[in-house]
C-alpha cells in the first residue's frame, strides 16, 4: 500500500501542504515543535478515522478558518482510491466530522480498511509502562484496520456497556427489576466473545515476529507477549459478577478489561525496562503489527515512525533501520540526520519541516 498524494488545509499548524511522497523511504527533519508529528498524524487519520492523539476533533482544526480538510490519493492491490476527511469547528467548540472515499460519504466505522498504516510516536512508550487501556488501543488500532467488522463490533460493545453500566445503577436504586439486565448481559457476552477471540488470535500471530524483531534489535534480549483476556466462560462470569457490579455500578468483567503482558528476559517490563528497552518493545510490537497487516490485507501498511530513534544505542538505531530499510514505503521524522547511515540516507527522499511548511533540505 502506498501514499501517493497528501493534501492538508488548515490542519493544526499546516495552512497549506501539498506532498508526493516517495514509495519508498521518506525521511522529515526539524526541530521540536514544527509540524512533524502533525504530518503523521495526517496520514494515520485516514487510515483510523479519528486521529489517535487528539482528545477532540476540533484540535485538528487550525487557525485561518473553522474547518480543516485532509485529502489523499492511495494506491493497494484494489488500485487507486481517493479519501477525503474533513472537521468542521462550531462557534461553540463542537465539531463535525465528514468522511468521503472516491466522493461516496462514509461513516466513521466504514474508512478502516480503505488505507493501512503502522504508527510509532514517542507517546507511545506508554504501551509499556501506563494503564491496560493504551494497549488495547494498540490491539483495537490493529483489528479495525484487518478484521472486517471489527470497528462496528467494538462501537457496538461500547454502547452495551454504557447502557448495561447505566441499569446497573438503576436497578441498585430500585428504579429497576434486576430482570432489566439479562438482554443487556446476553449482548454484553455476545460481543465480548467475538472482540475477545479477534485479539487472542492477532496477538498469537505478531507474537512470535515481535519477539524475533526485538531479538534482533536488541542483540539477543527476548521479547514475550501474552494476551490477558477475559474469562473464557464470559457468560458465567457476567452471571457470577452481578452482585459485585450492582455494588460499584459498573461491569467488572469483559474486554475493556483486556490487557497484554510484555515480558524482557522473562521480567515484567513495567517494572525492568529502561527507556531504550521500553522504546525497542514498542517499536518491535510495531514492526509485527505491520507484518500482520500484511498478512491479512497482502500488502504492507504505510510504515509511520515519529522520532523513533532517539534513546536508543547506535547498535539497536542500525538494526532498527536494517529492518525499516526492508519495508514498503515508510515515512519516518527525526530531529537531525546524524543518527542515520549515510548509505540509507542516499537512497532516502530526505526533507526538512519547518512552522509548517515542507521544503528541501539546505
Amino acid at each position: 500500500m502506498r501514499l501517493v498524494q497528501l493534501s492538508l488545509r488548515n490542519y493544526r499548524n499546516y495552512a497549506r501542504l501539498d506532498l508526493s511522497p516517495s514509495a519508498g523511504l521518506n525521511v522529515f527533519l526539524g526541530r521540536n515543535g514544527q509540524g512533524k508529528t502533525n504530518l503523521l498524524e495526517s496520514v494515520a487519520l485516514l487510515a483510523l478515522s479519528a486521529s489517535p492523539r487528539a482528545r477532540r476533533d476540533s484540535e485538528l482544526v487550525g487557525p485561518l478558518a473553522l474547518e480543516a480538510r485532509v485529502e489523499a490519493k492511495v494506491e493497494g492491490v484494489g488500485g487507486p482510491t481517493e479519501i477525503s476527511v474533513s472537521v468542521t469547528r462550531t462557534e461553540s467548540e463542537r465539531s463535525r466530522r465528514q468522511i468521503t472515499v472516491n466522493g461516496v460519504p462514509k461513516r466513521a466505522l466504514d474508512l478502516p480498511g480503505h488505507f493501512r498504516v503502522t504508527l510509532f510516536w514517542p507517546d507511545d512508550l506508554s504501551l509499556v509502562k501506563s494503564g491496560p487501556e493504551h494497549r488495547r488501543r494498540l490491539l483495537n488500532q490493529l483489528l479495525v484496520q484487518v478484521e472486517p467488522g471489527y470497528a462496528r463490533a467494538l462501537s457496538r460493545y461500547g454502547r452495551v456497556l454504557e447502557q448495561r453500566n447505566s441499569l446497573l445503577k438503576q436497578v441498585a436504586s430500585g428504579e429497576q427489576p434486576a430482570s432489566a439486565l439479562e438482554v443487556w448481559d446476553l449482548e454484553l457476552v455476545r460481543l465480548g466473545t467475538d472482540i475477545a477471540t479477534a485479539r487472542a488470535e492477532a496477538v498469537a500471530w505478531p507474537a512470535v515476529h515481535a519477539a524475533a524483531a526485538h531479538q534482533d534489535i536488541a542483540h539477543g534480549e527476548s521479547l514475550q507477549i501474552r494476551y490477558q483476556g477475559p474469562p473464557a466462560d464470559l457468560e458465567r462470569a457476567v452471571h457470577n459478577s452481578r452482585q459485585e457490579d450492582l455494588r460499584r455500578g459498573s461491569t467488572s468483567v469483559g474486554p475493556h478489561r483486556d490487557d497484554l503482558e510484555l515480558l524482557l528476559d522473562g521480567r515484567d517490563a513495567r517494572s525492568y525496562a529502561s527507556q531504550g528497552q521500553q522504546r525497542t518493545a514498542v517499536v518491535s510490537l510495531k514492526l509485527a503489527e505491520a507484518a500482520l497487516i500484511a498478512e491479512r490485507s497482502s500488502e504492507p501498511p504505510v510504515l509511520l515512525l515519529d522520532d523513533v530513534l532517539s534513546e536508543l544505542d547506535v547498535e539497536r538505531r542500525l538494526a532498527l533501520l536494517q529492518h525499516v530499510g526492508s519495508h514498503g514505503q515508510v515515512i519516518i521524522t527525526s530531529v537531525e540526520a546524524g543518527p542515520f547511515p549515510a548509505g540509507l540516507m542516499a537512497r532516502a527522499v530526505v526533507r526538512c519541516i519547518n512552522s509548517g511548511a515542507v521544503e528541501d533540505c539546505a
